[in-house]
């Protein structure tokens, strides 16, 4: 792969290389053979080095954190670059609460609720839109961009479900009892829920068919999926402790347990197959390896971190792009020997 990256490399040098000596009146034909052959060989390295740097790096951009902050007292959501989390910038502060979030990377969308209010900026805070007031305190919220929807719990013990937009709000689920986390599984057409009697259940995404799937522990809160291996994250505010099961309520595990926090929020990287949550107390936010293995404590914040959420740029495979490169290489290759 490396030889054809190579050969790639060399046809990128031969092209650049013509246009000065046209100019000059000159061809590459004209030439010193030993010079011609030295100069693209220097120029090759010079790609080859580039295309190399670019295959192997895991993303071209930093990875974001944007974490929600202030409790029940003050919404203020910040971002900052993993590298980098105390280099961080508040991109909205409100005098209500601002508790959870979802990201739409597609379209460059922040969405995020709390305290009687579900609002929608750009991803650097601007231009904020109040989609939804009136339904009470939240602390779940997720968005189904197929089909253009958003759901959110609230402590009233309701589901809503309204557009990207806003629009044609409604309930689709009532329970006698708070909600709390809320997960989506678009793939399987699914929506995941935390609740006050400590159970976690899911319904279709209109809803109906509700099923009780797990006990959550003493007071489950933030909830995350991994749909591809069919798993469910969950943070036990009371019980001090990070869990995970199948999507279907087995194969329950402990991950992590602390007594200097209580975990709240959680969210999955999983690009680079990592777990992250908040934790209120410490006000520390930890990451660890999806099986709860390299626990590490990442920045600890001014007050009380509560909704989490991790954008990650799409990394440039190595492999794919040495042997596309490679490829092209030796396509042009042929080309210029049949000329």
């Amino acid at each position: 792969v490396l030889w054809f990256d190579y050969i790639f490399c060399t046809n990128i040098a031969y092209i650049i290389v013509r246009p000065p000596f046209w100019a000059y009146g000159m061809s590459m034909e004209t030439m010193s053979v030993n010079y011609k052959s030295l100069y693209l060989k220097y120029l090759a390295a010079i790609f080859l080095m580039l295309s190399l740097w670019l295959g192997s790096s895991s993303t071209l951009l930093a990875a974001t954190l944007y974490w929600t902050e202030g409790g029940f007292s003050s919404g203020v959501i910040k971002r900052a670059p993993l590298s980098n989390l105390g280099n961080s910038e508040t991109i909205s502060s409100t005098s209500d609460a601002s508790t959870v979030m979802a990201i739409d990377s597609g379209s460059g969308q922040l969405y995020w609720t709390g305290n009687d209010v579900l609002r929608r900026s750009n991803l650097d805070g601007s231009s904020v839109d109040v989609l939804s007031n009136g339904f009470g305190f939240s602390e779940g919220i997720a968005i189904n961009t197929n089909s253009n929807s958003m759901y959110w719990t609230t402590w009233g013990g309701t589901i809503q479900k309204a557009s990207l937009e806003g629009s044609n709000q409604q309930t689709i689920f009532t329970d006698t009892q708070q909600l709390f986390g809320l997960a989506i599984d678009t793939t399987y057409g699914y929506l995941y829920w935390a609740a006050d009697d400590t159970g976690i259940y899911r319904s279709r995404l209109d809803g109906s068919n509700v099923q009780y799937v797990v006990d959550g522990g003493i007071e489950p809160l933030g909830i995350t999926l991994d749909v591809n291996r069919g798993k469910m994250y969950w943070a036990d505010w009371q019980g001090q402790s990070v869990w995970r099961a199948n999507m279907d309520g087995t194969g329950v595990e402990r991950l992590y347990n602390t007594a200097s926090g209580f975990p709240i929020g959680i969210t999955l990287d999983l690009l680079t197959d990592k777990l992250y949550w908040s934790e209120w107390g410490s006000n520390n936010i930890m990451r660890a390896n999806l099986d709860g293995t390299s626990v590490e404590t990442l920045h600890q914040t001014t007050n009380g971190p509560w909704g989490l959420a991790v954008v990650t740029p799409v990394p440039i495979p190595a492999a794919v792009w040495l042997f596309g490169s490679g490829l092209i290489g030796l396509i042009g290759l042929s080309r210029r020997k049949k000329k």
